[in-house]
């Protein structure tokens, strides 16, 4: 498996550094009509895959930092794609696991000790914030947020004092903050806690809310998730103006 491999030369390394997880094992199922046969994160942008800008974005800001992909459908493509690049490694769920579920068996295939700090972040939307702004933002766990418009395909949030009070899987509204599928966490503890195999981090984000544990951070800037045909078109017109 690569991520022995990891085990054995990076392991060493990394722990007590932020390591980058990015979700790639969704099916992309909307997005099939125009990409097929090929896992929606290594769709083409520009002769390039989706998930190349993704982590160039990140290496502005971490270059020598450990990102995980977490794959699943058509693995061995991000795989062979990703194979020679030791700083790069994938874990491959035997089973659909969820956003959290994901995570959690990343992290216990890793044997990752509850002080390391973590991002993740969906590896199907095109943002570009300032992530070294995000890590240092206040809170032990976080999330990116982003005002939009027409946002029936996203999770909502309510904000207050850089706090949010109300968390929403489904928008019942045109215009308000969402999520963007990006977290950071201080620590592991939160996710080691939860006694579930299988399980969608945005579920239980909703159960800190009282607790008013769950920092927000607002970012302001680009927002493309690819998961349909419209949006991914939009990217590909747009790439050379928003990468400048």
């Amino acid at each position: 498996m690569v991520y022995q491999i990891f085990l054995q030369i990076k392991k060493d390394i990394i722990i007590n550094n932020l390591i980058i997880f990015i979700l790639v094992g969704g099916f992309g199922t909307r997005l099939k009509t125009v990409v097929s046969n090929i896992p929606k994160p290594m769709a083409p942008i520009n002769n390039k895959p989706f998930l190349d800008y993704k982590i160039d974005h990140f290496r502005n800001y971490f270059p020598n930092n450990q990102i995980i992909l977490l794959t699943y459908y058509l693995s061995n493509y991000i795989e062979n794609y990703y194979k020679d690049y030791i700083d790069i490694v994938c874990i491959k769920e035997d089973e659909p696991l969820g956003t959290g579920g994901a995570l959690k068996n990343a992290i216990q295939t890793l044997d990752l000790k509850n002080n390391q700090p973590i991002i993740l972040t969906n590896g199907d939307t095109y943002i570009k914030p300032n992530y070294q702004d995000f890590i240092n933002y206040n809170g032990d766990i976080r999330i990116m947020c982003s005002y939009k418009e027409n946002i029936d395909r996203y999770g909502t949030v309510g904000i207050n004092n850089n706090i949010i009070e109300k968390f929403s899987t489904k928008s019942k509204s045109n215009n308000s903050y969402i999520n963007t599928g990006c977290y950071f966490f201080k620590k592991l503890s939160f996710i080691k806690s939860i006694n579930k195999k299988k399980f969608a981090i945005e579920d239980e984000f909703e159960k800190m809310i009282k607790k008013e544990e769950l920092g927000a951070y607002v970012y302001d800037d680009i927002f493309i998730d690819i998961g349909i045909p419209e949006d991914y078109k939009l990217l590909q017109r747009e790439i050379n103006e928003y990468e400048k």
